[in-house]
């Protein structure tokens, strides 16, 4: 029992190691980008109780350009919530603070999950004058 769970956790890392090498790095995608926190609250579907509070600071130097956060209900199967779409579009757009909320897909063993992540994203971007330009030729 405990190689098969051995061998799936490895297959699960190998699979989002593959997946944050196909996107990229965050620093390539928004270069002007120096600070960037996610606020994350995981809760129960309509509840207010037994959920989950946390700030991810995020590591520009070595952040891929991918957002992935695992759902925290250990009963729940093929679930998570993928919210790269939705921050590098408000990061292309230069925006400081966005938040979005998404409801886990995953099942558990009687139905659907369940639980909803919501985030509150703030993200700071050097000034326009900082920004170097290249000299003209």
């Amino acid at each position: 029992m405990n190689y098969r769970k051995n061998l799936e956790r490895t297959e699960r890392r190998n699979q989002r190691m593959a997946r944050e090498d196909a996107a990229g790095k965050l620093v390539e995608r928004a270069p002007d980008l120096t600070d960037l926190k996610i606020a994350i609250d995981e809760m129960p579907r309509g509840g207010s109780v037994g959920g989950n509070r946390y700030i991810r600071r995020v590591v520009l130097a070595q952040a891929p350009a991918l957002f992935e956060v695992p759902c925290s209900e250990s009963r729940c199967q093929d679930g998570g919530y993928d919210v790269t779409s939705e921050i590098l579009a408000a990061l292309t757009s230069r925006r400081t603070t966005f938040e979005g909320q998404q409801a886990c897909p995953g099942r558990c063993s009687l139905g659907d999950c369940g639980r909803v992540l919501h985030y509150v994203v703030t993200a700071t971007y050097k000034h326009a004058e900082d920004v170097k330009t290249p000299p003209m030729q």
